[in-house]
């Protein structure tokens, strides 16, 4: 996530994921897989965890609304 932000700068949860994917190596199970709720995949589930780690952290910042930035 951090080399997407890097690459991408202030970026849509939408962006990240298509960065992730198309410039990472992820697993075709995480991608296949839904969560629980059936509303996201195991892949969209695990970037917005490290997003939350890396915001927590304060290395990650959203500077308005739906938008996600390095700090």
């Amino acid at each position: 996530m951090i080399k997407a932000l890097k690459a991408l700068g202030p970026s849509t949860p939408g962006q990240v994921y298509t960065w992730v994917r198309t410039n990472e190596t992820v697993p075709a199970s995480d991608l296949a897989r839904s969560t629980a709720d059936g509303k996201d995949t195991l892949f969209e589930k695990e970037i917005r965890w490290a997003r939350k780690d890396l915001f927590d952290k304060g290395i990650v910042v959203s500077p308005t609304r739906g938008v996600w930035a390095l700090s």
